[in-house]
């Protein structure tokens, strides 16, 4: 696995692709037992652009973007490079020319656990790019790493293949041996909260619609009935 170059040999189809990307992360979360979800300081340079693509994974040395470049010539349209930078938060990895080389080249966008720069550089291209940080410091270009084997980015398992989904809220990854059915259960979540949004106008409680109206009174009452507890002024 390590120092081991690879192309991705399985994606989901396009349709259940798009279907993902039409749902906001915290829902695709939601929909997968609030898993799936990046590390809070995966942050998008422009919270206006949202990303969807089928991952191509790269593990870099610390301080190396070799593979960067590489993982460059063996994507697909449609991909989103995945990159792990093996903890290097002060040297970037892509900044403004290789985010041209990638959107060029067919990536709809990059999701990098470390660094960037040239930050209104990249701005100005239609290119989503999801990172720790932002430092002028560059990579160096010398070390073999790996492309398209599983990395851990932000706290997730990324493997080539799985779906990234970007938006204003962060990242999240749906694997893709489920990616149908977390678009299913995805698509049904917004429908029902959907429908909690009427409820909650029309002056109802929030998720009465999943668990009545007395849910909140029935969930405190076991915490009500420990010992040594001071009630307040609540009816018993």
């Amino acid at each position: 696995m390590y120092k081991s170059v690879n192309r991705v040999t399985r994606r989901v189809s396009p349709s259940v692709r798009d279907r993902l990307g039409r749902i906001d992360t915290a829902t695709l979360s939601d929909a997968m037992g609030r898993h799936g979800a990046m590390s809070h300081r995966m942050r998008p340079l422009d919270i206006d652009r949202r990303l969807v693509g089928t991952a191509v994974t790269v593990h870099c040395p610390a301080g190396d973007n070799l593979m960067v470049h590489k993982a460059l010539q063996l994507g697909e349209p449609g991909d989103v490079l995945v990159v792990d930078t093996g903890g290097t938060y002060d040297a970037t990895v892509i900044g403004r020319n290789m985010a041209l080389f990638a959107h060029r080249m067919g990536f709809v966008g990059a999701v990098i656990d470390g660094s960037v720069r040239d930050r209104s550089g990249i701005m100005a291209i239609p290119f989503p790019v999801f990172c720790m940080g932002i430092v002028p410091r560059s990579a160096v270009k010398q070390s073999l790493g790996s492309v398209n084997v599983p990395v851990s980015c932000a706290g997730v398992v990324v493997s080539p293949g799985d779906v990234v989904v970007g938006d204003e809220d962060g990242v999240v990854v749906v694997p893709l041996e489920i990616a149908e059915q977390v678009a299913d259960a995805a698509e049904e979540r917004l429908r029902m909260e959907d429908q909690q949004m009427a409820d909650v106008q029309d002056e109802d409680l929030p998720l009465e619609i999943l668990y009545g109206r007395t849910w909140v009174d029935e969930r405190m009452e076991p915490g009500r009935r420990e010992p040594f507890q001071i009630p307040g002024n609540l009816p018993a």
